[in-house]
């Protein structure tokens, strides 16, 4: 093959073309766990994280609600993945080596988002009302104390459904500020297990049990997180709402990029290297509590 700048400019289409297509080919779990928060900016104060009030009676005038002024500033970072082709595989036609690897750089470019994700679990930074994500005394308004983080009685079948049931009871009886409930409605498909990867032949057995098991079944749907390090602790997250437990703030959105030209790149002169990748600037951040519950057993 003879390296020019018509061969540089289709290699750069194929290898954008495999990028794209293992990208859109791969389906991420964070999609349903965190919103999608577009910004302008680098950084973003996310003081709308609350609750609008209920419906009141018109009397007179009304009555306007104001945010409770949470400061909770969300910041973009840089993040890049890069690979470099030298032009001695381009000229003895070895380029096909690199196939799978632009392919493997589409898919964690698209499922990174999920390794921060699984970070936020994990870590249980402080959220918007600085407080840690998980934490046994949120309290706003009216709301009274309230834990979102319970201590599970064991991770046989049986206790794993009483537990997610009591995960359930603490996602429906959360008030906000005004002691109302924050989650009106939950059908079986809006509550999403998230559980370590030794988990999963359980909660395979909750939703089929054996013959003579002594409890009905019952339908968990649950994804599994290789990443979360603790092997008895599980979470259940409310996905029926638009706003979600976590927040993917996207400032600019991942990019195939190339460094290929001979004529203005100085590491395609100096070392016959060219450079092709990915870039963004995005972060996952935490959004409301009230919709996740950690599960604890120790």
């Amino acid at each position: 093959m003879i390296v020019n700048a018509s061969s540089l400019i289709a290699t750069h289409k194929t290898f954008r073309a495999l990028f794209l297509a293992s990208f859109d080919a791969f389906t991420p779990a964070w999609m349903r766990h965190a919103m999608t928060v577009p910004t302008q900016t680098e950084t973003m104060v996310h003081n709308w994280l609350g609750r609008v009030g209920a419906m009141k009676e018109w009397v007179d005038t009304k009555v306007v609600d104001e945010l409770r002024g949470f400061d909770y500033t969300v910041k973009s970072k840089d993040w890049e993945n890069t690979l470099g082709v030298f032009r001695k595989h381009m000229e003895d036609d070895l380029l096909g080596l690199y196939n799978p690897r632009i392919a493997d750089l589409g898919q964690r470019a698209k499922q990174h988002p999920d390794q921060l994700l699984s970070g936020l679990r994990t870590t249980n930074g402080l959220c918007y009302d600085g407080q840690n994500f998980y934490d046994t005394d949120h309290a706003e308004g009216d709301s009274g104390s309230q834990a979102n983080t319970i201590s599970g009685t064991g991770v046989t079948a049986a206790t794993i459904r009483a537990d997610w049931f009591s995960a359930r009871k603490a996602l429906r009886k959360f008030k906000d500020d005004k002691g109302e409930p924050f989650v009106l409605n939950l059908a079986n498909q809006d509550a999403v297990a998230v559980i370590p990867a030794d988990l999963e032949a359980v909660f395979d057995e909750v939703n089929n049990p054996g013959p003579g098991a002594t409890f009905p079944k019952t339908t968990i749907h649950y994804v599994i997180d290789p990443r979360l390090t603790d092997v008895n602790d599980w979470y259940t997250d409310f996905v029926g709402a638009p706003v979600k437990p976590f927040l993917y703030q996207t400032r600019k959105p991942i990019n195939f990029v190339s460094l290929d030209n001979p004529n203005t790149s100085e590491i395609a002169f100096d070392r016959a290297l060219y450079k092709y990748g990915v870039e963004g600037r995005y972060v996952m951040a935490y959004g409301l509590w009230q919709f996740s519950v950690r599960i604890t057993n120790t």
